[in-house]
């Protein structure tokens, strides 16, 4: 198995594998879920950062060199994604790694591989807030980024949609991993905040056989609705049993199950009644530019989080390399703030964006990459803002946007709970 993921990881670094006549080549490491409960986003996700490989090496490279993106799969297992990590970096040396998804990944690789090591990790999917207590406590050394917001935002928005939404009665049912935990504690805070009631907050472990006894702790006393934090794979094991078990059918699903895969299994007949939240992008000219590249590359953008935030972590790896002139693990961390400085020069996605971002850089000047994913800028423990997509899924069975919550309106939000 580990030769053939090797396989894989080799035949997919070739998208971005340099030409013959380059001078050099600068090979960017990334983990991501492929394969296991969260490939049906996964793969979707690991096209976000082919493309910004394939841009960056079209503006002309990084320092002279072009760009290779390495990508190995983490079968959305923690051991699995530190065993790639060790790969990427005590084998291949890479200088950052973009991934992983999975905030139990992510974290595994973190205390066990980057940090330690001084490698740059940049997720553009894992949004417990447990990072931003490690990086508070110094365990992360700085090396720590996301391009996607702490579910320290997405529980208040949920709760908000829920309170909105007349809901008193809500049941929980969350993975046992650090996305499910966060997520969970978050939304049950700012849910009784508003006047809710947590009826049951039952955590399940992933590749069960069944969920029976979770679903059935969960329905007693019974709910108005349920909040299923999960992904496609154990998710839609877990809603049908619901609805087998007679739960209501009306479901609060976040940014790990925004995915077409997920209501296609589940059945769009028992999925007339979702409140989605997801890290929503806001509209920027990187956006439409990114739109245009991605489907002239593959189709037609799906309805799912965190491709543009892939995008956007792996360009940025690239300009913090160009803005230092080197391409170490420290040398990124150090400019990664200096290429998103909201002083600076703006650039945008694309290839032409991009040459001018990388002049930019490398010349040393103030620039602000504006992303596909929105302005991009890092506080002391590597998080940004951001809006959140509110999603449904249509009377068609197609999970679709429905509007979007300002990163103001939860700011306030946030304050008024505290």
């Amino acid at each position: 198995m580990l030769r053939r993921l090797a396989l894989a990881g080799a035949a997919l670094a070739a998208f971005g594998v340099a030409p013959a006549q380059a001078a050099c080549t600068t090979t960017i490491g990334s983990v991501m879920s492929l394969t296991g409960s969260l490939a049906a986003l996964g793969q979707e996700i690991a096209k976000g950062a082919q493309l910004a490989i394939a841009d960056l090496n079209a503006a002309g490279g990084v320092n002279g060199c072009q760009l290779a993106l390495s990508l190995l799969d983490d079968q959305t297992n923690p051991s699995v994604g530190v065993d790639a990590a060790r790969k990427l970096v005590d084998v291949q040396h890479v200088p950052a790694i973009v991934g992983a998804l999975s905030s139990g990944v992510s974290a595994a690789i973190l205390a066990s591989v980057t940090a330690s090591a001084k490698v740059v990790e940049i997720s553009p999917a894992s949004t417990s807030p447990s990072f931003t207590e490690l990086a508070q406590q110094g365990k992360t050394g700085g090396y720590w980024f996301r391009t996607c917001p702490s579910d320290a935002l997405q529980g208040v928005a949920m709760a908000k949609l829920a309170s909105d939404a007349k809901l008193k009665k809500v049941a929980v049912l969350y993975l046992n991993n650090a996305y499910g935990q966060g997520l969970s504690r978050e939304f049950s805070h700012a849910f009784e905040k508003l006047g809710g009631a947590i009826t049951q907050n039952v955590a399940y472990n992933p590749s069960q056989p069944s969920y029976r006894s979770e679903v059935n702790k969960a329905l007693s006393p019974k709910p108005e609705a349920l909040f299923l934090i999960g992904y496609p794979g154990d998710g839609t094991t877990i809603a049908r049993e619901w609805i087998a078990a007679g739960g209501p059918q009306r479901f609060l699903l976040p940014d790990g199950l925004q995915s077409q895969d997920f209501a296609n299994d589940v059945g769009a007949r028992y999925l007339k009644d979702v409140l989605g939240t997801a890290a929503g992008s806001v509209d920027t000219p990187s956006l439409e530019t990114f739109r245009k590249g991605y489907q002239a590359r593959y189709g037609a953008l799906p309805a799912q989080p965190y491709i543009t935030n892939a995008y956007d972590a792996t360009v940025l790896v690239g300009l913090a390399m160009a803005r230092a002139r080197a391409a170490t693990g420290t040398a990124i961390r150090d400019n990664l703030r200096k290429v998103t400085d909201p002083k600076g020069e703006k650039a945008y996605a694309g290839v032409e964006g991009l040459k001018k971002a990388l002049e930019l850089a490398a010349a040393g000047k103030p620039v602000q990459y504006v992303g596909a994913s929105g302005p991009l800028q890092f506080d002391a423990n590597g998080d940004i803002d951001a809006p959140m997509v509110v999603w449904k899924v249509d009377a068609a069975g197609k999970v679709v946007p429905t509007g979007m919550m300002p990163v103001e309106q939860i700011g306030e939000l946030r304050a008024r709970m505290r």
